[in-house]
């Protein structure tokens, strides 16, 4: 009798405590997943809009500050969705005193839209990245990613890209496919000359590149630095900007333009190919470096956060 006794009291004892009603409640790791992706979203659009503002703050200054043929006023508006009166206004310059006149601006999808009244027939008229002959009349010009543009004139239309990048080849040729772009009402598509400006000739066109190169090198190198190797895995971010944009203005031209100026050295076409392609493989085997580091380290949210940051951020930067 007294055993059972006691081995009831023993087990009372042992037995965990009930939960409380009141006792406070973890919180679900769901809610901080949301979050998580939330935050990462809500950074990679504020890229987005950061980088169409940039482009187009380039375009802008590098117009505003003497374009390479004399061309009429240009009037830049900015972001399209303040401007939307004086974006409405535009069709009445047909009764304009003025020969041509060139308004600009922006908006999330687009880093420069250009409406242009041409009554002169100018031959060119410089529009920042390209130089390229507009029609007698109202037409529109759209910077689109991939450095694909678009010209809309009356029925017709016409689809070109003036840069050199994997990425906007493969763009180009899916917009080309869609029914927005295909062939016009009229059969007749616009027939458009352009010149393209030399990036590394400009003051203003050629920062995007070198911010692009730099500033992610510089974060993710103190990231490493801060955080440990496994970082270095953010490296991939290169991977992508070779074959999203152009790897030679992205690689070699632009971010080592000053050093070529000051050697006086005229690198050529066929050298900068190799040396962008070894420089990815750098880029390449550092990542590869921080991947085979990844099983050795538990990495905190906020880390995984850093490194799937800028993995997306090339498409961001792209579209």
């Amino acid at each position: 009798m007294t055993k059972t006794l006691f081995a009831r009291a023993t087990g009372k004892e042992n037995a965990s405590p009930k939960a409380s009603l009141y006792e406070r409640r973890k919180p679900r790791p769901t809610r901080s997943g949301i979050f998580f992706i939330l935050l990462l979203v809500a950074f990679l659009l504020a890229a987005h809009f950061l980088n169409l503002f940039l482009q187009w703050t380039v375009i802008r200054l590098e117009l505003a500050h003497g374009p390479v043929f004399k061309s009429p006023a240009y009037s830049f508006l900015g972001f399209s969705l303040f401007n939307q009166k004086e974006i409405a206004a535009i069709r009445y310059f047909k009764n304009s005193s003025q020969p041509t006149r060139i308004f600009g601006f922006f908006d999330f999808l687009h880093p420069a839209i250009f409406a242009i009244w041409n009554k002169n027939e100018m031959n060119f008229i410089d529009l920042g990245p390209i130089v390229m002959d507009v029609p007698a009349g109202f037409s529109r010009v759209s910077f689109l990613p991939g450095s694909v543009f678009l010209t809309q004139h009356d029925d017709k239309m016409s689809l070109k890209c003036f840069g050199d990048s994997f990425g906007g080849a493969l763009w180009l040729s899916f917009l080309t496919k869609k029914s927005i772009y295909s062939s016009p009402a009229s059969g007749k598509p616009l027939v458009v000359s352009l010149i393209v400006n030399a990036l590394e000739k400009s003051r203003y066109l050629k920062i995007p590149y070198l911010i692009y190169f730099y500033l992610p090198l510089l974060m993710i190198v103190f990231f490493a630095i801060r955080y440990g190797s496994v970082l270095l895995m953010a490296l991939f971010y290169y991977v992508e900007m070779f074959f999203l944009f152009d790897y030679r203005k992205m690689f070699i031209t632009i971010p080592f333009d000053c050093f070529f100026k000051f050697t006086n050295w005229e690198i050529s076409d066929g050298l900068v190919k190799m040396a962008a392609m070894v420089m990815v493989i750098v880029f390449v085997l550092c990542a590869a470096f921080g991947l085979w580091h990844w099983k050795k380290n538990n990495l905190s949210v906020w880390e995984k956060g850093i490194i799937l940051f800028f993995i997306l951020l090339p498409f961001f930067l792209f579209f």
